[in-house]
């Protein structure tokens, strides 16, 4: 049974020794589909140069290396999770060339914890609690997840009126779950239950919207899964250009006032756009806030970079109408000339 670690907080490994004692860590990464490597994919040595302390090592950042997102694949059923998004991980400690433990094993994820939470907080969801709105037209996204293989993990959905329900046993090592089931067109509770133990409850509406385009927007949250919102109201886009101007010399000796004194070089440009969530619910704060420490952000399947910096999280005891505007950049330049 592995044990989950996030790799966008550190994981530290501590070897305790005597001044100038040589310590090193072996760190084993692969994917699913592989086995455990025979010779280390990193090696970290040095000495020890204070007893009290001994020598610490962060395995995050390696492991990081070995986890990529690419984009979403919306799903119907449940479905195995893009191996890529995840990895292995064993660790070898060794102090002046002696083998002093074997860590086995870890399963990493492209996740993260808040300060107050510490160093490398234990997530047993892959969503935060609460309620969302989804779209009524489209596919509405999916909730990710971790079967430890200890227990027996089920996910119950049940119409919001709570006439209808249906469970299903979760099959996957890591895997992924239709946010609305197949039979509840205008929306659902979906529960996770851990050996019949309720673990998580999420409530998603369906909502339809007659008069704006919704912009899909895909991103990595904090438990290093992807989670879909919909922004249903207003979008605007615009355009930018940015170059570098220089002063020429004059092209010839005899002067001509249709020559350029200055002219633009790298020429190229910008398009960014500003979405609308529409009324949501308070629910969106910490979803807000993962959504602008995101590194993978997707809108209607292209990449982009958040613009937005800062942002009142909103309380519905102080305004009853919560809307978020951000403003995102798309992250490929308007030109296809890039040095």
């Amino acid at each position: 049974m592995a044990i989950p670690i996030n790799v966008r907080s550190p994981k530290i490994m501590t070897i305790n020794g005597a001044v100038n004692d040589d310590t090193k860590v072996e760190i084993y990464l692969w994917k699913a589909s592989g086995s455990i490597p025979t010779n280390p994919t990193y090696t970290l040595e040095k000495k020890i140069v204070d007893s009290s302390v001994g020598n610490v090592y962060d395995i995050s950042p390696f492991a990081k290396t070995f986890v990529k997102h690419k984009a979403f694949t919306e799903v119907t059923s449940d479905t195995a999770m893009d191996e890529d998004e995840y990895c292995y991980c064993d660790l070898k400690l060794y102090e002046n060339g002696a083998q002093i433990d074997v860590v086995n094993e870890f399963i990493c994820f492209d996740g993260f914890g808040y300060h107050s939470e510490g160093a490398n907080p234990a997530h047993t969801k892959f969503l935060t609690d609460g309620n969302y709105y989804v779209n009524a037209i489209g596919n509405s996204g999916a909730l990710s997840y971790y079967d430890d293989g200890a227990v027996l993990w089920t996910a119950q959905y049940t119409a919001l009126d709570g006439s209808f329900s249906t469970t299903i046993t979760l099959s996957n090592e890591v895997g992924l779950i239709p946010y609305v089931n197949s039979l509840f067109s205008n929306g659902n509770k979906l529960e996770i239950f851990r050996d019949s133990v309720l673990q998580n409850t999420y409530t998603f509406t369906a909502q339809e919207e007659c008069k704006f385009t919704p912009v899909n927007c895909d991103f990595i949250n904090k438990f290093g899964a992807w989670q879909r919102i919909v922004f249903f109201k207003a979008s605007k886009s615009s355009f930018s250009v940015s170059s570098t101007e220089y002063n020429l010399m004059p092209s010839s000796a005899i002067y001509d006032v249709q020559d350029n004194v200055r002219s633009a070089f790298n020429l190229n440009g910008k398009d960014k756009i500003t979405v609308n969530t529409g009324w949501v619910f308070e629910s969106y704060s910490d979803v807000i806030k993962q959504l602008m420490l995101s590194e993978k952000i997707l809108l209607d399947n292209e990449p982009v970079l958040i613009s937005t910096k800062s942002i009142e999280l909103q309380e519905s005891i102080n305004n009853n109408n919560i809307n978020y505007k951000l403003d995102f950049e798309y992250s490929a330049p308007t030109l296809n000339y890039n040095l």
